[in-house]
């Protein structure tokens, strides 16, 4: 029988223009049968009005989303472009890290950087526990 545990997914960045993005996480959960036992999404967005550079809150930087007990979750994460970079020349914007981390049951089992493109965003998808 295959093990269940209740996961957390954790997003990080310091990148400074990040209020620019809106990002989109998703989890469909399974249980220990490989059937689909429940959903968990969080949403966060930065500007709002296409053209701001606010700086971003502490709550947008750190993003975190816990799902119920299951024995397996896919996990998808959009990062979305919601402005254009503070310069129009392309090698003057290079792709910036998001931190992701997951733990299950509180033990990290998954840390690694992902790439965005400051232009295109970013999707990241994992399947968890990965194979």
């Amino acid at each position: 029988m295959a093990e269940t545990a209740l996961y957390t997914i954790s997003l990080t960045t310091d990148f400074e223009e990040w209020s620019r993005y809106n990002v989109f996480m998703m989890g469909s959960c399974r249980d220990v049968d490989g059937a689909s036992s429940d959903f968990v999404h969080l949403i966060s967005k930065g500007s709002t009005d296409g053209n701001s550079f606010a700086p971003s809150t502490a709550a947008h930087r750190h993003l975190q989303l816990a799902t119920p007990e299951c024995a397996a979750f896919d996990l998808y994460i959009y990062v979305v472009a919601n402005t254009l970079p503070s310069s129009r020349i392309i090698g003057q914007c290079p792709p910036f890290e998001v931190q992701l981390r997951i733990c299950a049951n509180g033990n990290e089992v998954y840390a690694k950087p992902h790439t965005v493109n400051q232009w295109g965003g970013a999707t990241i998808y994992i399947e968890f526990p990965r194979k």
